[in-house]
Formats: C-alpha cells, structure tokens, sequence
C-alpha cells in the first residue's frame, strides 16, 4: 500500500486523456493526478464524461489517445496494475444465498489477499453483528461498504468510485463517507464521480471539472466549494397585482452587509441571492419581514446549488474570464 505521507511518485497519473465514445461526444485532453491519500472528485454535469473518464482509468475502457499510469503501470497491461488498484461500480448485484462471511473470505481468495484480513475488513466496516447474515438482507448502506472493503481486501494503492453513496440516506452516506476518510488516512489514494456536495466535504482534496466533454482548467476545488455555498431565497407572489410591490421591496433588501447579495427578477417572484454560508434560516426571516410589509406571497423557498449548477455557473465566468 502507499505511503499515507503522499512521499514519492503519484499511485495514479492522467496526461493527455481523450477518448471518443460515439460521433457526438469525446473526452479531450484531461490530466490529473492522484497522490496516496489523497482524495480526487470527479464532477460535471450529466453526460459531461464523469463516468467514462472513471471506467479509462480502472482499465476497462481503452483510451484513443493520452496516457493513463497507476503506480507507474498502464492499466492495459491489467495482470500487473490489478494489484493496486480497487474499483466499485455505481450498481453491482450481490448474490442470492450467501452470507457477509462466505462472500468477503470468497472475495479474498478471489483477490489472493490473506485470509486473515478477514476480521479486520468488516471490523473496518463496522459489519461484524452481520457476518452470518445474507448478503442481499444487508440496507444499502451496509452492502456499499461491504463492495468497498472487498475492493481494498488486497490492499491496493488506489481506489477508484463511481457515486459512492448515491441511493443512500444521511446515515448511511455518512457512515460510508467515515470508511472511506479512513482508508485515505492509511494512505489508499481516491478517485471518485460525484454529483454530491457533501462528497466533496468529506473526501475530496482537488476536483477535475468535466463539462461536454472537455476539462475545466481554472476550476479548483475552493471555487467549486465556494460556488456551492451561494444559495439563494425564490419568493413567488400571490397574483400579478402582488408583483410590482414584491420587486420594490426585494430591492430594499439589498444592502451593503445585509442578508441579501444580489436581486434578480424570476417568473412570478424574485430571487434573492444570499452571503457565502448555510442560510436556511433566513427564509423564515424574510418571509415574516416581508408579511411584515404587507406582502402577499404565494410560496417561499430555500435553494442550494447542485454539483451541476456549479458546474455551469463555473464554466460561465470561465468564459467571461473571472472565476472569482
């Protein structure tokens, strides 16, 4: 396994990537790296290449053109970089029939890992209640982590996610997020597609931005963050005549230090743009000041930017040229 210090050379390097997967769309000219135990998050907005790009790199897709080295070995030649590397798909099926000890010691043989890792695996799991339970009985939380300790059973180098906790509630999201912060820990490197904020929070050190195929140079994982946290409030008016009213006193509201960023007209309402920072107490404020001012609204709503939205806003100032 790497060394948790991120001493040496990177477990995984991407230069030049690009592949065609049909005649619309191509990945062009991607490179990253991923050092041991550090955490890469590949984001972009649907069909921006997030999961191609991750299926390259476990070796599963070859690349048209560019050069992928895991641990300083081509995925293609897979008989010596299968080692180092742990790859769990966004879906895979567990089998009818077979409890959680059967499949994890059947997983290391598979893996010509040592037999005894055995305890120690879904201890790191917290699974050790379930041993004698059937694979397919296990929540989705559970049988996530039971894909991802079989995927490092062999100790690899680098570990590779596509959505690691997408279908997962709270609890579970957070319990695997734990399991994975401390595989980084011990120095396992992480590259995983995502489209959760919270992802990146708990896991990522860098970000690649994917958009239509192509990367986004300039976006950091700072900027993807701090456009992430510029949610906004969308008061709708009762009825037309409410409109007008609304619009000028939205305008009021935004003052140098206050709660209020921006005012933008939208359909039927406003959209109030709030300060950096969880504000979803500030919907009831604004709601009951605006009662307060004899508005009559028809709805109210807190809005927080998805991985996508900022994704897009991103590539915007991109190409206006200020990503500040």
């Amino acid at each position: 396994m790497a060394d948790p210090t991120n001493a040496g050379p990177p477990v995984l390097s991407v230069s030049r990537l690009a592949h065609r997967v049909n005649p619309e769309f191509a990945l062009r000219d991607v490179d990253f790296a991923v050092a041991a135990g550090e955490g890469v998050a590949v984001i972009g907005t649907n069909g921006a290449g997030k999961t191609t790009l991750i299926r390259l790199v476990a070796g599963l897709l070859r690349p048209a053109d560019g050069d992928i080295r895991v641990c300083g070995t081509t995925p293609r030649r897979w008989g010596q970089v299968s080692r180092h590397i742990g790859y769990v798909q966004q879906a895979k099926d567990l089998p009818d029939g077979v409890t959680v000890e059967t499949y994890v010691k059947h997983q290391l043989k598979l893996r010509r890992a040592e037999p005894g890792r055995y305890e120690e695996l879904i201890a790191l799991a917290d699974l050790e209640q379930y041993r004698h339970h059937y694979v397919r009985s296990l929540s989705g939380g559970s049988q996530r982590k039971l894909h991802v300790i079989c995927a490092v059973a062999h100790r690899p180098d680098l570990l590779i996610l596509d959505e690691p906790t997408t279908g997962l509630d709270p609890t579970a999201r957070e319990t695997l997020l734990e399991l994975l912060r401390s595989l980084k820990k011990d120095g396992v490197g992480v590259l995983f597609a995502s489209h959760h904020r919270d992802e990146l929070l708990a896991l990522a050190d860098s970000v690649v931005v994917l958009h239509q195929g192509h990367q986004v140079q300039d976006a950091s994982l700072d900027a993807v963050t701090r456009w992430g946290e510029r949610s906004s409030l969308i008061l709708e008016a009762f009825g037309e005549a409410h409109l007008a009213p609304l619009h000028h006193w939205a305008a009021q509201q935004a003052t140098p230090g206050g709660p209020i960023r921006a005012v933008h007209t939208v359909e039927h309402g406003v959209k109030l743009d709030l300060p950096d920072g969880d504000h979803q107490d500030t919907l009831a404020a604004l709601v009951a000041r605006a009662h307060a001012a004899g508005l009559a609204l028809r709805s109210a709503s807190y809005f927080q930017p998805t991985l996508a939205d900022v994704v897009r806003s991103i590539v915007e100032q991109v190409e206006l040229g200020d990503l500040a």
